[in-house]
């Protein structure tokens, strides 16, 4: 895999990281309003610095964490070499990691299994 490629994988998972911390704060604040739209950090990794964000409900983001390969990404970020995208709506795209990123990626906060 490109060095580029692996840069950017790696830099997915810390952006995950911070937007693990956001989401444990926004559940708290949200007390379980489920159509309640919280903002998020773009995860696209990509070497210039992204400072899109991303409204998703709770359950959405939720959705996304079900798997430990899988990002959530304003649309019009994703990489095709890197990803292929599992979900696109107006607000957010849902990608999974190609199979030679994974391995960049294992550090998911939650150590949620890849399908």
């Amino acid at each position: 895999m490109e060095k580029r490629l692996e840069r950017q994988a790696r830099n997915e998972a810390l952006i995950r990281e911070v937007n693990e911390r956001i989401g444990g704060l926004e559940h708290e604040a949200a007390s379980l309003e489920t159509n309640r739209l919280m903002e998020f950090l773009c995860e696209c990794g990509r070497q210039e610095v992204c400072d899109v964000t991303v409204q998703v409900t709770f359950q959405e983001y939720e959705r996304v964490r079900a798997e430990d390969d899988r990002f959530l990404l304003a649309p019009g970020h994703e990489t095709d070499e890197l990803e292929r995208v599992v979900e696109r709506t107006d607000r957010y795209v849902i990608v999974d990691k190609a199979a030679d990123a994974e391995a960049f990626v294992q550090d998911d906060p939650r150590g949620a299994p890849s399908r």
